[in-house]
């Protein structure tokens, strides 16, 4: 069984391990500045005391929220802790007035992609040589007035 909560200083080292096996590209003292600054959008899935994944967001401007990272460990992916994870931060922006919801992902990651645009995500543009190693990144939005 997957639980959903939030996110507490405990569970750093997991956070970190799940980010270094997925991305490995953001400075693991970020996660604590979101813990320190977004506490409300800063989630964990757990499963038998373990956390198995993760989803930051935060309130990018007035009305619009931002997923900054979702991540699920790679033996525990397929699941549905990264969907899990996604509801409760939808759920988190709409409950702040968010009208809107934006996120990057690496235009070669299909996956991922496909993964939102599952959850009513769709493509509004592209940031090219968004990432530090010159992959661009497809821009997504998900307008909560059309999300069930």
């Amino acid at each position: 069984m997957i639980i959903i909560r939030k996110f507490k200083p405990e569970d750093f080292p997991f956070v970190i391990d799940i980010e270094r096996q997925v991305f490995n590209e953001h400075d693991p003292y970020f996660y604590m500045q979101f813990y320190e600054t977004c506490s409300d959008g800063f989630i964990v899935a757990e499963m038998n005391g373990v956390v198995i994944g993760y989803v930051v967001g935060f309130l990018a401007e007035e009305g619009t929220g931002r997923v900054f990272s979702l991540a699920v460990h790679p033996a525990y992916q397929g699941r549905g802790a990264g969907s899990a994870l996604l509801k409760e931060l939808v759920s988190i922006f709409r409950n702040h007035g968010s009208m809107d919801i934006i996120l990057e992902v690496r235009s070669g990651n299909i996956r991922a992609r496909k993964f939102y645009e599952k959850h009513g995500f769709y493509q509004t543009g592209i940031s090219e040589k968004y990432y530090s190693d010159g992959e661009n990144a497809c821009l997504m939005r998900l307008r909560l007035n059309t999300y069930g």
